[in-house]
């Protein structure tokens, strides 16, 4: 006899029905779902309450209520019908806490629970993907509250004795006792103890390897046993240090799923894999969506194949997706994509050959942006979506948009139609630009816009990019067509000012361009121009530093000046004299209450004068500079790191003659 079991369900839009009270079957449940049953009964688990089936709408939940006892350990699965592609199942706790949960990304799902107090839970069943009908049940039997048993394929498997694997049911396990002998690429340098399953593929499948643990674990997938070289796809953290997750496809063959930990870590954990028969790789190709170029693409990879992977983004073995897109004539191409996941995008000239890549992109701003930009010949190409790694996989919107080789035709393209320069934050686009100047700097044969940039009185100008898809210069000119009339010219320096210059009052025109001819795309930037008055004023007020004595001082305000090292050094700053009747070696030492950067200039307003510059000498509150200069006057300044970082400090200077 079965403890009976309440179940009380309440959902908006929801339709339940209990279809069956016992372990037997019945022909109105889903077949797949008869199968796990059958799996369970033979691995002894016993069925707690009815079966309860029913119907959600994508997003919509259903909740149930049972008590569950201490001392005894809970299987809960759940199967999706048709149209259904990703079911999830939580426990509640008396108070609303979660306090287990299955949510990956597949048609079925399952989770273990040993509750540590007897008491009324709630099972939630979440409609993450799809629409359709579902099938629930709990089991019990063969675990003790608390101890992690095997509900299917368990134990400490080796190499040389791995533990087979039975497909879609729960498999729990324990490393702390097993012993250390392979290393994942993943998670490299540790020496965690791990556990070997086999896992037997007798078509070409998809298969999805999920990964719950008590500690940071690791899941990978071997075709040789202890092989490295052999490894076909790991993952340590999916979306966290408790989970991982291996989606891959597999040719017919033996392959082994080890579970292993980062650095030491150990414990117990529950594995799901689950397997479906995969497309061949030439039917997946011959279906690819044939898109038009210059519009927004949306889609999905949750439950699809990892069909396809990349020389970027850790392999891109990852669910993918495949599209089509026609190139008519030799042309600029700009992939942008933006997803909910750490997504990847490639480009391949024939869609079965990786060798045939022609680029890859795996983070671009962030894990969430994606970019190429590139030329590519006439011709048929194929744009992948991807996950890094393994196991990343959910919504993107990308576009693929084409310009002519030479350009022509863009907003500011040339001095007849200029844009204006803005202070403040303002961007310029040169992927449909034509290529009308050059710099000093570069520029030669690459796209460029042009912008009129006004100055009312004499000012320093700075403009920083702040995002960029191209490497590229910039210049001010006095005359835009006279290349001779050149003022200004920067090319793009990690966390530095593309052009900082100090300009007398009137017109000037302000080009962006690329550093080569296949540079081209967005620049955004900031422009701010500064009364040079005022800068002269603080550096002729700065104070003398003297030998062997300590100032102390507090930086505050705005950020006035630059530097190369400290992330540019843009916060606010205090500026020293120092002044030397002969060549001397001098020691300025720095100690601060905030992560400080330290400077020295031989002319306080030339940035390009620079002598040195330290951020941390031991740690982020001290920097240390030691340098023989000539007689004459120099600049000291004492910065932050980037921006935002001020307060108070102690200032040394140790000046020794030579």
């Amino acid at each position: 006899m079965h403890r009976r079991t309440r179940w009380a369900v309440a959902a908006a839009a929801t339709t339940l029905a209990v279809a069956v009270g016992s372990c037997g079957g019945a022909s109105t449940l889903e077949p797949r779902y008869v199968a796990v049953q059958g799996t369970l009964t033979a691995l002894g688990l016993a069925q707690v309450g009815p079966i309860l089936q029913g119907s959600l709408t994508q997003g919509a939940t259903a909740r149930t209520r049972q008590r569950l006892e201490q001392g005894n350990c809970y299987t809960f699965v759940g199967v999706g019908h048709s149209g259904v592609t990703d079911i999830d199942l939580l426990v509640l706790d008396a108070a609303g806490a979660e306090v287990a949960a299955d949510t990956t990304h597949e048609q079925q799902t399952a989770l273990q629970y040993c509750p540590s107090a007897a008491g009324e839970y709630q099972l939630v069943i979440r409609m993450t993907g799809g629409q359709g009908g579902f099938t629930v049940s709990a089991w019990t039997g063969g675990m003790s509250s608390g101890t992690s048993q095997p509900v299917a394929g368990g134990g400490a498997g080796t190499c040389g004795a791995p533990t087979a694997i039975t497909l879609g049911s729960p498999i729990t396990g324990d490393t702390s006792a097993s012993t250390h002998q392979i290393t994942p690429s993943c998670a490299r340098g540790g020496s965690a103890p791990e556990n070997v399953y086999s896992l037997q593929v007798t078509r070409r499948s998809q298969v999805s390897i999920a990964l719950e643990s008590t500690f940071d674990g690791v899941v990978y997938v071997q075709q040789t046993c202890g092989n490295t070289s052999t490894e076909l796809a790991c993952n340590d953290d999916a979306p966290d240090t408790s989970h991982s997750r291996v989606d891959v496809s597999l040719e017919p063959g033996t392959y082994y799923v080890i579970v292993d930990g980062y650095g030491e870590a150990r414990g117990t954990y529950t594995m799901m894999v689950t397997t479906t028969e995969a497309r061949p790789v030439g039917a997946v190709c011959r279906d690819a969506q044939v898109i038009a170029t210059g519009q927004p693409v949306s889609g999905s990879t949750a439950g699809q194949s990892d069909t396809f992977q990349a020389t970027c983004g850790g392999g891109a073995q990852s669910p993918d997706r495949v599209y089509r897109f026609d190139v008519p004539a030799r042309s600029r191409t700009r992939v942008r994509q933006q997803s909910d996941h750490d997504g990847v995008v490639y480009i391949r000239r024939t869609c079965e050959d990786a060798n045939t890549e022609v680029a890859c992109n795996d983070d671009f701003i962030d894990t969430r942006h994606s970019l190429i930009t590139t030329m590519l010949d006439p011709g048929s190409y194929f744009l992948f979506s991807d996950g890094y790694a393994s196991g990343r996989a959910g919504n993107f919107t990308f576009s693929v948009d084409l310009a002519p080789e030479n350009g022509g035709g863009a907003t500011s393209d040339n001095c007849a139609s200029a844009g204006t320069a803005t202070v403040g934050a303002f961007s310029a686009d040169t992927f449909m630009a034509a290529d009308d100047g050059q710099g000093s700097c570069g520029g030669a044969g690459s796209a460029d816009t042009v912008y009129r940039l006004d100055l009312q009185d004499r000012a320093r100008v700075r403009m920083t990019p702040t995002n960029a898809e191209f490497r590229g210069v910039a210049y001010i000119r006095r005359a835009c067509a006279e290349q001779a009339s050149e003022v200004a010219c920067g090319t793009m320096q990690p966390g530095a000012p593309i052009l900082d210059a100090t300009l007398d009052r009137g017109n000037y025109f302000l080009f962006v361009d690329g550093a080569a001819p296949d540079q081209f795309g967005e620049m955004q930037f900031e422009l701010v121009t500064e009364d040079v008055r005022e800068l002269e004023r603080s550096c002729r007020a700065a104070p003398q530093l003297r030998t062997g004595r300590q100032v102390t001082g507090v930086t505050s305000g705005v950020d006035r000046f630059q530097a190369t090292c400290a992330g540019g050094a843009r916060s606010p700053e205090t500026v020293y004299q120092l002044r030397l009747r002969r060549r001397s070696s001098v020691r300025l030492e720095l100690a601060a209450q905030y992560d400080a950067a330290l400077y020295i200039r031989r002319a306080c307003m030339d940035r390009a004068s620079e002598i040195a510059c330290n951020d941390d000498s031991t740690d982020a509150q001290h920097s240390l500079i030691e340098q023989v200069l000539d007689a004459g006057t120099y600049f000291v300044f004492v910065d932050g790191f980037a921006t935002n970082n001020q307060g108070s400090f102690t200032l040394t200077a140790t000046v020794r003659p030579q």
